[in-house]
């Protein structure tokens, strides 16, 4: 008899899991729902209390994840540039694995990115380090060869700067370089704040991209099996291996 209850209770609890998706929009709020379809630009889905309701369609825009019944969660990167993602013949889901920054860059907008929580640099923290040392925010996410260039330009300008402040009391030309110089260096440390900041926030977002298409992730769910015969049905409860790639 405690058999048979426990078989009754996974199932139960196994088609009420099946039964729900979760759709969290980038304001914080979330719906509990059955998602029905999605396709280039929306997302369409019942209410989970009302099964047999209205189908609603919510653009893909205002959603930051789904998190579906079988366990995967889907990102909805913010950022992506609807010119190359949405639209006309460059209309492509992904650019792809394995590129350099400057081949996925042109695909988000850092403006819009949303942080995640276990992303591989912080904006924050890269932001800091190229204000104390132009291009180290750079090269903390991965990009040597960028933060490098404002670096080897930031040291340019300032040797320039210190050779018209040599020549600040001999004549005016000295003076118009160091002031030049002077004004080129503070843009150019003001852009490699910046540029830290965006390369650590597109970065995320590619690999974000990344994992959610080419990773693989496994789950384990309660199990019943029913195997009728001639001495008698038998149950047997146990645990699936499920794997998503």
């Amino acid at each position: 008899m405690k058999k048979w209850l426990v078989s009754v209770l996974l199932v139960f609890i196994a088609l009420q899991l099946e039964a729900q998706d979760i759709v969290i929009l980038k304001d914080g709020r979330s719906v509990t729902a059955k998602v029905m379809e999605i396709d280039d630009n929306a997302v369409k889905y019942r209410l989970y209390d009302e099964p047999d309701g209205v189908v609603y369609n919510i653009s893909k825009s205002e959603i930051r994840e789904i998190r579906y019944e079988s366990g995967r969660t889907e990102t909805f990167v913010a950022g992506r540039n609807p010119d190359l993602f949405d639209t006309g013949e460059e209309n492509r889901e992904f650019p792809g694995p394995g590129l350099a920054y400057r081949e996925y860059r042109p695909y988000y907008r850092p403006s819009d990115y949303m942080p995640v929580y276990g992303e591989p640099y912080s904006p924050a923290w890269a932001g800091i380090a190229s204000f104390f040392i132009p291009g180290l925010g750079q090269m903390v996410s991965g990009e040597v060869g960028r933060g490098c260039a404002f670096l080897g330009g930031t040291i340019g300008l300032g040797l320039l700067t210190g050779l018209g402040t040599a020549a600040l009391f001999d004549n005016v030309a000295g003076t118009v370089v160091a002031l030049v110089g002077s004004v080129a260096m503070l843009s150019v440390d003001i852009w490699a704040i910046v540029d830290a900041v965006q390369v650590a926030k597109v970065k995320n977002m590619y690999y974000r991209d990344v994992r959610q298409r080419y990773s693989l992730d496994m789950k384990i769910y309660p199990s019943v099996g029913y195997m009728p015969s001639s001495s008698g049905a038998q149950t047997s409860v146990g645990l699936a291996l499920a794997l998503e790639f």
